[in-house]
């Protein structure tokens, strides 16, 4: 009884484990194995890279370039006699200049009292130079051992014309005033300031008395040997009140060591004694 209730029990256990494989083996007939599809992975979009706009370069502004003003637009700077000298070259080769103008030659590279003027050259005539300082050159004379100074405003490197006979009857007259090589200014050897004569213009005694001035006891007669100034009183800064071309002759009433005291035309005044011969 028990071999046979045993038989029984393994006949429904293999039926059951038959039914089993049958219903998975369906199974796998019915959904076939699928693999599960990938996707290639995928990166994000990238944008190129983007540099920021670049702005033109830009210069600098520049300004135009200045020019040094010229010799003609500045004026010469005025020097002592001293720094003159101070700066004194000397030529190696001579130099020949043309009198521009009726123009003094002095002791010394400028026009103060202690300044000697002891010749000079009427305009168109050549100069020999033999050196120079910033505004005067120095010049040689053949009727000197010392060299003299005349001032370089004066000159020129052409040759100039004498003055014409009109010109020179025109400044005896006092009709036009020529550039007087005796004159107060610092930078040259002329005056443009107008003048006037005819008038007598007497010069008070106290003039002569400030300035040591003898009237002598007899007159006598010298000749311009350049162009001069009459002035109202024996210094450079005297006022100019005539004028007396070069080869006029005129009438000494009294003097000092540097000045005479002259009757032209009825004029009377002082003028430098060293534009004068007797």
């Amino acid at each position: 009884m028990k071999n046979k209730s045993k038989r029984l029990l393994f006949a429904v256990l293999m039926a059951g484990s038959v039914a089993l494989l049958a219903t998975g083996c369906d199974k796998l007939k019915k959904e076939p194995i699928t693999e599960k599809v990938t996707e290639a992975p995928t990166e994000p979009p990238t944008e190129p890279p983007t540099e920021p706009p670049t702005e033109p370069p830009t210069e600098p502004p520049t300004e135009p370039p200045t020019e040094p003003p010229t010799e003609s637009e500045t004026q010469p700077k005025v020097l002592t006699v001293d720094e003159e000298k101070a700066q004194e070259t000397q030529f190696d080769m001579y130099r020949t200049v043309y009198a521009a103008d009726n123009v003094n030659v002095r002791t010394a590279p400028g026009t103060g009292d202690d300044v000697e003027i002891f010749d000079s050259f009427d305009q168109g005539e050549s100069i020999t130079v033999v050196g120079e300082t910033p505004n005067w050159y120095v010049v040689d004379l053949e009727d000197y051992e010392q060299n003299g100074y005349i001032s370089k405003e004066f000159v020129s490197d052409s040759e100039v014309a004498p003055k014409t006979e009109e010109e020179l009857a025109a400044e005896a007259s006092g009709e036009t005033t020529p550039s007087d090589t005796d004159t107060s200014t610092d930078g040259g050897d002329t005056s443009t300031a107008p003048v006037s004569t005819g008038a007598n213009t007497v010069p008070a005694s106290d003039v002569d008395a400030q300035y040591g001035l003898e009237n002598y006891s007899e007159t006598f007669a010298v000749q311009a040997t350049a162009g001069a100034n009459i002035r109202q009183a024996p210094s450079q800064d005297g006022e100019i009140i005539g004028v007396i071309a070069s080869g006029t002759s005129v009438t000494v009433l009294g003097g000092t060591d540097r000045w005479y005291k002259v009757d032209y035309n009825g004029t009377v005044g002082y003028v430098n004694r060293n534009l004068f011969s007797e």
